[in-house]
C-alpha cells in the first residue's frame, strides 16, 4: 500500500515500488499473473515544502527496463545473477511463452545447460550453487515458444569461478616504500631507471635487488636457508606440516590461529621468530623494534592425525569419526597437565581386517620463576584423560 505519511524535515521520503495485483490461485507451478501494460505504479503524494530542493530529487524507478543480465562468481562454488527487467517486459514475455514462464538458465560453454530456474516478476537476482571451481559460465534470461525454441531476452558476459586450491604461482616480490618520501619525489628519483610498461613499485623492487643507491635503507628479503626452513617447520609444527597434504584446510586453520596467537602474545618477535622478522619485514629497518622487558611464556597443544582407506570405519576412544574424502583425519586439542590414553582403531569396509593403536600422553609442567601460559585459541581438551 502507498505510504502517505508526511516525511520528516530534511529527510528523503521512502521509495515505494509498484503495486502488483496477485491472483489468489497463483502458485510456483502456475503462470505468473498478468498485469495490463497500461497499469502504472501508484506513487504517494509527497509534500516537499519542508525539504530543501537538493534533498528530494524524485523516486528511483523499480527498474530501468534495460534487459541487462549480469553474472558474477561469489566464490568457487556459487554464482550470483542479477538483472534489470521491468514488470511490463516480464508480463509480455510470460504472455508469449507457451507455458507462461520466464527462466534463468546457466550454461558451461561447450558443455551445455547446468541449471534452469523459473523466475517471477518480483525476482531481481538469484544465487546459483554450481559447485564447479575454475570453470567458465554464462547465463541467459528467456522463455520457450510454442515451437519449442528458447527465446533469449538477455545474456550475461562469460565469467569464471575462482579455483579452490592453492595458486601455482609461488613468486613473490617485496619492495620497501618509505613513508617519509612522497610519491612525486620517489618517481623523480627512479624515473630514469624505469623500463617500458613497468610500474613504480616494480621498478623500485628491481632497483632494491641491485646495487642502485637509494637515499633510504631498503631491506630486501632473501630465500631461507635449509637450517632456517627446518627451524620454521619445527616452530610451526613440523610433523603436522610434513604428514598432511599441503594446503589442506585443517592445517591452514591451525597455522593461522597459531600465527594470530603469536602476534597477540609477542612470541613472534622473540627468539624463534626473530630471524623471520629480520628476513621478511616489508618495511625494512626504518621502523625500530619496540623495547620489551625480559619475559617467558610457554604452552603446549596436541594434534592427532592419521589416515586409512576412505571407506573404512574409524573409532577414537570408542567414538565413530568422519574421515575426509582421502581417508585422512586430524584433531587439534589443548594439552593441559595430565595423563591421557587414547585408543584408535580402524576396520576395513568389509569388516575382515582391523588395525589399532593406543596413544599415551603425559604432561607435567615444572615452573621456575614467573613463567606464564602462552595464549591459545579456544579448543577442546584431549579425550581419554586418566
Amino acid at each position: 500500500m502507498p505510504n502517505n505519511d508526511q516525511p520528516a524535515a530534511r529527510r528523503k521520503p521512502p521509495r515505494v515500488g509498484p503495486l502488483t495485483a496477485l491472483n489468489a490461485q497463483s502458485s510456483p507451478s502456475s503462470p505468473a499473473p498478468v498485469v495490463p501494460a497500461a497499469t502504472q505504479p501508484i506513487q504517494p503524494e509527497v509534500k516537499t515544502k519542508d525539504l530543501p530542493a537538493y534533498e528530494f530529487i524524485g523516486y528511483l524507478p523499480e527498474s530501468y527496463g534495460t534487459k541487462k543480465l549480469f553474472l558474477v562468481p561469489r566464490d568457487p562454488h556459487i554464482l550470483f545473477a542479477y538483472w534489470d527487467l521491468n514488470q511490463v517486459q516480464y508480463q509480455e514475455a510470460a504472455r508469449t511463452a507457451v507455458d507462461g514462464k520466464v527462466f534463468l538458465e546457466v550454461y558451461v560453454p561447450g558443455e551445455g545447460r547446468v541449471q534452469q530456474v523459473h523466475i517471477w516478476d518480483t525476482h531481481k537476482n538469484w544465487y546459483l550453487q554450481v559447485n564447479r571451481p575454475d570453470t567458465n559460465f554464462v547465463a541467459q534470461l528467456g522463455y520457450y515458444r510454442a515451437d519449442g525454441s528458447f527465446e533469449v531476452m538477455a545474456r550475461s558476459g562469460e565469467v569464471r569461478t575462482p579455483r579452490d586450491t592453492l595458486s601455482p604461482n609461488t613468486d613473490a616480490r617485496f619492495v620497501t616504500i618509505p613513508f617519509h618520501v612522497s610519491f612525486r619525489e620517489l618517481f623523480d628519483m627512479i624515473a630514469a631507471q624505469s623500463q617500458p610498461g613497468e610500474e613504480l613499485a616494480e621498478t623500485l623492487a628491481r632497483l632494491q635487488r641491485t646495487d642502485f643507491e637509494l637515499p633510504f635503507q631498503a631491506r630486501v628479503p632473501r630465500d631461507l636457508t635449509e637450517k632456517e626452513s627446518e627451524d620454521l617447520l619445527e616452530y610451526l609444527g613440523d610433523e603436522e606440516v610434513r604428514r598432511h597434504m599441503v594446503g589442506s584446510f585443517e592445517i591452514t586453520e591451525i597455522l593461522k590461529k597459531r600465527f594470530e596467537t603469536m602476534l597477540s602474545s609477542g612470541q613472534w618477535a622473540s627468539s624463534a621468530g626473530a630471524w623471520v622478522t629480520s628476513v621478511s619485514s616489508p618495511f625494512g629497518a626504518s621502523f625500530g623494534a619496540p623495547e620489551r622487558g625480559f619475559h617467558m611464556h610457554v604452552n603446549a597443544e596436541l594434534i592427532i592425525y592419521g589416515g586409512t582407506e576412505p571407506n573404512a570405519k574409524v573409532r577414537i576412544d570408542g567414538q565413530d569419526i568422519t574421515l575426509s574424502k582421502d581417508g585422512t583425519f586430524s584433531y587439534h586439542f589443548v594439552f593441559p597437565d595430565g595423563q591421557f590414553h587414547i585408543p584408535i582403531d580402524a576396520t576395513s569396509a568389509d569388516g575382515v581386517e582391523k588395525r589399532s593403536a593406543l596413544l599415551s600422553f603425559l604432561r607435567m609442567t615444572d615452573i621456575d620463576g614467573d613463567v606464564r601460559k602462552t595464549a591459545q585459541p579456544v579448543m577442546d581438551e584431549p579425550i581419554g584423560r586418566k
